[in-house]
């Protein structure tokens, strides 16, 4: 696109939106805008006529604040923290997945590129944002009226995640593609720097103010340069991790880790099923018989009766998880507290639970522990004494915050463990 093109059509847009066009230079525009005067420089003009070719090749997709081609993607992220708002030690950094300066497949997460804002510059919804910057920021608020300002200082500026070098041939397969590996680094970010964030559907809010966040057994990655992700991640399971990670509400949080580890229950247990039938049917002396029949049956109905949560969150922990790494975080964990809140036997909402620290033990005792609690904070029956029962706003809101830093441990060990 020709400068004199590009110019023409930032005229026409934002004539169209609604701006009052002041005066017209060769390599400027003055716009009026509820008293307030925009100009719009050579510099702009030039960048956005050069931004043509690629902005030529993109789409909206998969949501109203996404593009995609078949080798690029840019989506908007938001902080998972309650209020949706970065917390300051975070804002406006830029982190990278992979070797940025390769010619292959990386992820950076940082302010908006000026091919997205370009992109979506005459956006309804995107021109209101931009429209309104004025209005909330006290910088902007209190400029000179009479002094034009440069329109990019009113432009919004998201944080995205921007997906480089897809390796793809039509943008159905690049969407397709970059889903699973924009789920992989976000995962990454919340492990490696627990730093929740999640795509963005729609154009975003403003929000309350962040948390704080709890305890971790690994220390934070240092530098903002990640790797990109090996594996491809179960995108149901993050979801529930994600969840846990962005609420403040012990109990939420407590109960979206939980799902993560509740979600292959049955999985698990039919898989334990499914081999035991396997060693039957393949054992050379089985016959097509009443008799040997009949224990096919008895072992499934024998299974369908057994098979309580308790051990089916077992049998997922012996699966994902590694005892001595459990062990070594149970440890750390009860050094923090200055506390030995598991290998001491403790009324835990109307269970005796304790846990060893012994292969072969800890799997069953932290099982144990750690439904005692779900229990808790899903059934509120009179089957206990109410002092041992789960009430919200009480002191056994305490307790479960205790608990959380242990079931999301479980669940980053599951996640990363059922990786493909």
């Amino acid at each position: 696109m020709e400068f004199n093109e590009a110019k023409a059509v930032l005229k026409k847009g934002y004539l169209a939106a609604g701006l009052e066009l002041v005066d017209e230079e060769s390599e400027r525009l003055i716009f009026k805008y509820r008293d307030v005067l925009f100009r719009i420089i050579k510099e702009d003009i030039t960048e956005y006529a050069s931004s043509e070719k690629f902005r030529s090749s993109l789409k909206v997709a998969p949501v109203e604040c996404g593009i995609c081609s078949s080798t690029y993607r840019e989506q908007i992220v938001q902080p998972l923290w309650p209020g949706g708002r970065y917390p300051l030690w975070i804002r406006d950094r830029k982190f990278v997945f992979g070797d940025h300066n390769a010619d292959r497949l990386h992820v950076e997460i940082d302010t908006a590129s000026m091919e997205f804002i370009n992109y979506f510059r005459f956006d309804e919804a995107y021109l209101q944002l931009c429209l309104r910057r004025r209005m909330h920021s006290p910088i902007l608020r209190h400029t000179s009226d009479s002094k034009p300002s440069d329109i990019r200082e009113y432009l919004y500026m998201p944080s995205t995640i921007q997906v480089y070098n897809i390796p793809e041939t039509s943008t159905e397969m690049a969407l397709e593609r970059s889903s699973a590996v924009i789920e992989a680094c976000l995962f990454e970010l919340a492990y490696l720097k627990h730093i929740p964030l999640g795509l963005t559907d729609e154009w975003p809010i403003r929000r309350r103010d962040p948390r704080a966040m709890p305890f971790e057994f690994s220390e934070s990655v240092r530098g903002n340069q990640l790797p990109i992700p090996a594996a491809n991640f179960n995108t149901d399971i993050i979801r529930f991790y994600q969840l846990g990670m962005s609420s403040d509400v012990p109990v939420l949080q407590f109960l979206a880790f939980y799902q993560v580890l509740e979600y292959f229950f049955i999985t698990i247990s039919e898989e334990q099923l499914y081999n035991k039938l396997t060693r039957r049917l393949n054992d050379p002396k089985f016959e097509t018989t009443s008799r040997h029949l009949d224990r096919l049956i008895q072992d499934v109905h024998n299974h369908n009766r057994s098979t309580d949560e308790t051990e089916m969150l077992k049998s997922v922990l012996y699966k994902y998880v590694d005892e001595t790494e459990l062990i070594e975080f149970i440890q750390a964990y009860e050094d923090y507290l200055g506390d030995k809140l598991y290998t001491k036997r403790r009324n835990l909402f109307g269970e005796e639970v304790e846990v060893k620290l012994t292969q072969g033990h800890v799997m069953g005792n932290v099982a144990k522990t750690v439904k005692a609690v779900r229990n808790a904070l899903v059934h509120s029956s009179d089957r206990y004494e109410r002092s041992a029962r789960h009430i919200p706003f009480s002191e056994s809101t305490e307790v479960v915050k205790r608990e959380i830093p242990l079931v999301k441990f479980l669940a980053e060990r599951v996640i990363i463990a059922s990786a493909t």
